[in-house]
């Protein structure tokens, strides 16, 4: 038991470790970009030629794969093209000297990295930043809400396959041991008498006996006599 709380207790400590090492906004400002872009995902074209959940436009598209533009249509291949564009964005506003938080990386999503290099970005952009942004905080204030579930990794127990109606376990090293209790079984009842029984068969209650003999008879019917 020792053991496996130890065990408990490394996982957590990794697992915050790698929660704040990891700590990017990329998964809500990607889906955050989605509900402002396309809300109802639909798949018709837009005005522009914007196509998918992310709304790209063909020369967006062809930046970053060679698959064809109908594709920005499946779930999929845009989630892909839409990291592979979220990740370029952010390393040039790095490179730049710029924050890539979601505001800036939205901001770039819809203007231009250039525009946002230059402070040449629209008012347009910087409202559709903004709401970007309240959706990567709401994300994230939902997700700090729900419980979090750790499962740790339980020392594992084999059961093998019943032999003549018997179960046998193979229970690894340090695993937990545990025992199966069957009940007794129920005696056989016992009937006790005030006479002891009499050896070899029991002697008869009564006898009958009788002296009487049978005499044959012999009587001639009447049409015999004449």
């Amino acid at each position: 038991m020792k053991r496996l709380l130890t065990q408990i207790l490394l996982l957590v400590s990794v697992l915050c470790f790698t929660l704040k090492a990891g700590a990017d906004d990329r998964w809500e400002t990607l889906r955050a970009i989605n509900w402002v872009e396309n809300p109802t995902n639909h798949t018709r074209m837009g005005r522009f030629g914007e196509l998918g959940p992310y709304q790209f436009r063909a020369a967006t598209w062809r930046m970053h794969t060679n698959k064809s533009f109908q594709l920005a249509n499946q779930r999929e291949a845009a989630d892909a093209v839409a990291i592979q564009h979220y990740e370029w964005i952010k390393r040039a506003l790095v490179k730049a000297g710029i924050d890539a938080s979601p505001f800036n990386i939205a901001m770039a999503w819809n203007t231009g990295v250039d525009n946002v290099l230059n402070g040449r970005a629209p008012s347009v952009s910087y409202d559709y930043a903004e709401r970007v942004t309240n959706l990567v905080h709401t994300f994230k204030r939902n997700a700090a809400k729900a419980p979090v579930a750790v499962v740790a990794d339980l020392p594992a127990v084999e059961v093998k396959r019943p032999v003549i109606g018997m179960v046998h376990f193979a229970v690894l090293p340090d695993a937990p041991r545990f025992e199966i209790v069957l009940p007794p079984p129920a005696p056989e009842p016992v009937v006790y008498t005030s006479h002891e029984p009499a050896p070899g068969p029991a002697p008869a209650l009564f006898v009958v006996t009788t002296t009487a003999t049978l005499t044959p008879r012999l009587n001639l019917m009447p049409s015999l006599t004449y």
